[in-house]
């Protein structure tokens, strides 16, 4: 995955020219099609790998919750750190109104949206009964959540990977490490330590399909030979697009 992200910045060096102790380096010429059609390869790679790391993630989940225990939560804390890399990596394909973000139908603020009001989602330090996880009113599945996605601030974010990492690492109120949410808040009976452990798991599991069905959604619109995004992209203005992308993150998103 590395090699991806390295390999998406070399392309600006294709277009713009590098240069290594004030010499010129020497680089094959490249057609236009031949960069824009390797970029597009690129994006389709990046996500196909951020839906395998998703993918993982929501086995590693599904598993914790059919049987909650400390080992079941590391391992799916193990799989969401595994997973996220994958995605930050496609961040460089964004802000140009891609399949990724969209303003009709993008899914990158189900994604990725942050910062993140903990006590939208479940109880915080200073409230034991807050949140969707604690309102036996509010049905816990896809189109519920994505309803109270950013609602009703842009803090209130109901999915996505921040979401997902407050639901298995609970709130960081240490200042030597991350949160540490005990696994027996997923648990029912004697041992739990927080009540509506059915919600929350339900909660977990729900906005855990939710990523891979979105991350899958924009890796088809990247497709080879498809009526997609893709095949659109290849015009004349994909040069300018991908370089977009590449300044506005390095430009402005990064600082």
């Amino acid at each position: 995955m590395l090699a991806r992200s390295t390999a998406v910045i070399s392309l600006l060096c294709l277009v713009l020219g590098c240069s290594e102790d004030d010499k010129t380096t020497a680089i094959a010429p490249q057609t236009r099609d031949e960069v824009v059609g390797h970029y597009a390869e690129l994006v389709h790679a990046g996500y196909g790998d951020s839906v395998t790391g998703a993918e993982d993630l929501l086995a590693a989940i599904k598993s914790f919750v059919a049987a909650p225990s400390a080992d079941g939560l590391a391992k799916a804390r193990k799989a969401w750190l595994a997973a996220r890399p994958a995605y930050l990596q496609t961040e460089v394909f964004r802000f140009y109104d891609g399949p990724i973000d969209n303003p009709e139908d993008g899914p990158e603020g189900y994604l990725n949206a942050w910062p993140l009001d903990e006590a939208h989602i479940d109880s915080v330090e200073d409230d034991a009964t807050t949140g969707i996880v604690n309102d036996a009113s509010i049905t816990i599945d896809e189109e519920g959540l994505r309803a109270l996605n950013e609602s009703p601030s842009e803090e209130s974010i109901a999915t996505g990977y921040h979401a997902i990492e407050f639901l298995l690492w609970g709130q960081d109120l240490s200042d030597d490490g991350p949160g540490d949410r005990p696994y027996t808040d997923y648990v029912t009976g004697g041992d739990a330590t927080a009540p509506n452990a059915d919600r929350r798991a339900k909660y977990l599991t729900t906005v855990a399909e939710m990523l891979v069905a979105d991350l899958k959604k924009v890796r088809a619109a990247w497709a080879p030979d498809a009526d997609n995004y893709r095949s659109t992209f290849m015009g004349d203005e994909a040069l300018e697009t991908m370089l977009t992308g590449l300044f506005v993150l390095c430009g402005f998103e990064m600082g």
